[in-house]
Order: C-alpha cells, then sequence, then structure tokens
C-alpha cells in the first residue's frame, strides 16, 4: 500500500509542477501589471514636467496678451522706421537728389564703359 502511494504522487507530480509553474507566471504577469498601472497613474498625477507643459488658462490669457504686445511693438517700429525713410526721400528731393530712372542709369553706365575705352584703349584681359 505504501507503494502505491508513492508510486500515484511520482506519476503525477510532474503534472503538479507544470500547473504550480503555470500559476506562478499567471500570478506573476498580474502582479507586474498592476503594479505597471499604479506606477503610470502615480507618475501622471506627480510629474511637475507635465504639469508645466500644460499651462492654465490665466498662463494662456497671458502669453497671448504678450504675444499681442510684442507684435505691437514690431507693428510701430516698423511704422516709425518707415516714416523716418519718407522722410529721408522728402529731404533728398528737397534737395534736389533723387533716385535715377532706369534709362538714366542706363545712359550712365554706358557713359562710364565708353570713357574706360577712351582711357585705356589697348588694356590687357586678364
Amino acid at each position: 500500500m505504501k507503494d502505491a502511494l508513492i508510486k500515484t504522487e511520482a506519476a503525477s507530480g510532474g503534472a503538479s509542477r507544470l500547473a504550480r509553474l503555470v500559476r506562478h507566471g499567471v500570478l506573476a504577469c498580474v502582479l507586474a501589471g498592476v503594479g505597471a498601472g499604479a506606477l503610470a497613474q502615480n507618475y501622471e498625477r506627480g510629474n511637475p514636467r507635465r504639469e508645466e507643459a500644460q499651462p492654465s488658462m490665466r498662463d494662456r490669457f497671458q502669453m497671448q496678451m504678450q504675444d499681442q504686445r510684442n507684435f505691437e511693438e514690431r507693428q510701430r517700429a516698423y511704422d516709425e522706421q518707415r516714416r523716418q525713410m519718407q522722410m529721408e526721400r522728402e529731404q533728398r528731393e528737397q534737395r534736389g537728389e533723387r533716385r535715377m530712372t532706369p534709362d538714366e542709369r542706363s545712359d550712365l553706365r554706358r557713359q562710364i564703359n565708353e570713357a574706360r575705352r577712351d582711357l585705356y584703349p589697348n588694356a590687357q584681359r586678364r
């Protein structure tokens, strides 16, 4: 009788080991999943970088107002620059200085080329 119990235990010992291994594997997977979920939830709550990444409504409003002020400042600087250029143009016109037309520029270029030919008739090319 004693031998019968030993044989029965020996025959079912391989199956019980496999069942125990499967149970331990499932238990390890469940614990790892729960732990990872809890860690991720805790990370989202207490992460200061995440809170900084999403500004509050007041911060967004302040940023928009700052952008608006920067735009207005750039616009004022641009307008001032255009006024200054207009004043300089008017002053040049009063003194008799003005920009040359394209025809005047081409005539001047032609005259310069002709004068250079007269000054250096046998100029060597490099």
